[in-house]
């Protein structure tokens, strides 16, 4: 049976856990949400300035369960060091293995604060990306330097330091700064981890050096396209071939051509000779059909969205399109299924359906899911069939009052999908490390 595309609104942790098998993903895109726009010092202050261990002992629960502040949170990116946080720690550490080696060494190097709180919600969620990699498979996890080197070290844990491709740096801005205190943030990081040493790439190239296109690249057919010349018979260097002697077109090399006769024959066929005034031909290599230079690590061609850019939905965290197509097209072929525990905007979802890859999207706000569902109606039409999971099934279909956290199937459009209840609810809480059991 073939995979249909599923988009789960609900706790990124409980779907994985309960919906996506083993070594079912070839590639995973994640752009986990943090806010980095606040205090920087803040992050690592430690809670009611009390000790670390006594926060993880004791904490009152203060996060509100109803839907409205679940959004809220969940939209502003924030994450806070309380009950939830301390509890998805500690199933971490019991869990055993380098990943609670590497929280234990969090905590104890930052303490009790909302940075571990973090790196508590992310670590389990890692532990279960890898899970459903395929052992050709890879993760792309974008961050920024407020946490990305946490979280590196976190990665070396759970997907093994040998397993490390690439620290991808992608210049997200031009030149600016707010402060007189530091260097401008113009830049955000990916993270490329394998699942082993088997992973699927496809090296990403980039575009031909403008200085060097113009130095040799200088001949323009009437069409436009820009070409070189290069020679086509041997010269002292090269020395002579006497079996590559021979006439063509009234015109014999001292030393011999570069190729046999039916190559040379087939050049000039295809228009790609050039003759000058006194017979003697030289080769035309066009720019076009020259292997584009593979890309290093450092992606400074991919510009970020712009308020005119005609892609923009005004979603605060939406990454270009062409960032997401260079990483899908990087890592994944034809048919392979991508997958985002983050998908927001979904991006990520509109580049794999155009790129002919199946995919998975997971987000917690209901925000994200109409946007997505939109965005991909919008763009694709009835080409875009997926089933949306998650949502309350009063909110599109009756008036009648269904637990948030109630999972169905919803139709999206009429063409695409039908409504058929889910067996199991989904947690909508994004922090906590366990699925949350439905409540009547």
């Amino acid at each position: 049976m073939a995979h249909e595309n599923l988009l789960y609104y609900g706790d990124n942790l409980d779907v994985l856990r309960r919906h996506v098998a083993d070594a079912s993903v070839d590639l995973v895109y994640l752009d986990p949400p943090f806010n980095s726009a606040q205090n920087y010092n803040v992050l690592f202050k430690e809670r009611n300035g009390t000790e670390p261990a006594a926060q993880i002992r004791a904490f009152e629960d203060t996060w509100r369960r109803d839907q409205a502040a679940a959004q809220i949170r969940a939209f502003e990116d924030t994450w806070r060091w309380d009950q939830a946080a301390a509890r998805a720690y500690q199933e971490i550490v019991e869990g055993g293995g380098k990943a609670a080696q590497a929280m234990i060494a969090f905590h104890s190097c930052l303490g009790a604060n909302d940075m571990l709180a973090y790196l508590a919600m992310m670590a389990p969620r890692l532990v279960e990306l890898r899970r459903v990699l395929k052992g050709t498979g890879s993760i792309w996890l974008h961050c920024d330097p407020t946490a990305g080197h946490y979280l590196k070290i976190l990665m070396d844990a759970v997907f093994g330091a040998a397993n490390f491709v690439n620290e991808i740096i992608w210049r997200r801005t031009t030149s600016h700064t707010t402060t007189t205190r530091s260097c401008g943030r113009i830049t955000d990081t990916i993270l490329f981890f394998s699942k082993s040493s088997k992973y699927r790439f496809n090296p990403p190239r980039g575009d031909h050096d403008e200085h060097y296109v113009k130095r040799f690249y200088r001949h323009s057919d009437k069409d436009g396209r820009r070409y070189r010349l290069h020679l086509v018979e041997r010269n002292n260097a090269l020395g002579a071939r006497k079996n590559l002697i021979y006439e063509y077109k009234g015109y014999t090399p001292r030393l011999g051509w570069m190729m046999e006769r039916e190559k040379l024959q087939q050049l000039d066929e295809q228009g790609k000779l050039q003759w000058s005034s006194r017979g003697r031909p030289v080769r035309k290599i066009y720019l076009d059909e020259v292997a584009r230079p593979p890309l290093g690590n450092l992606w400074a061609d991919i510009p970020p969205i712009q308020a005119q850019s005609a892609e923009r939905l005004g979603y605060p965290t939406q990454k270009p399109e062409a960032l997401l197509e260079r990483i899908i097209r990087a890592g994944s072929s034809e048919g392979d299924l991508v997958l985002d525990p983050f998908c927001g905007c979904g991006t990520t979802l509109a580049v794999a359906q155009r790129l002919n890859r199946r995919w998975i999207g997971m987000d917690i706000t209901q925000l994200a899911i109409n946007l997505i569902k939109r965005r991909l109606h919008d763009s694709f039409g009835k080409n875009a069939a997926f089933k949306v999971i998650g949502e309350g099934l009063a909110k599109h279909h009756t008036r009648s009052p269904v637990c948030p956290c109630s999972s169905v199937l919803v139709r999206v459009r009429p063409s695409h999908a039908q409504v058929e209840p889910a067996k199991e609810p989904i947690s909508q809480d994004p922090r906590i490390g366990k699925p949350t059991a439905k409540k009547g």
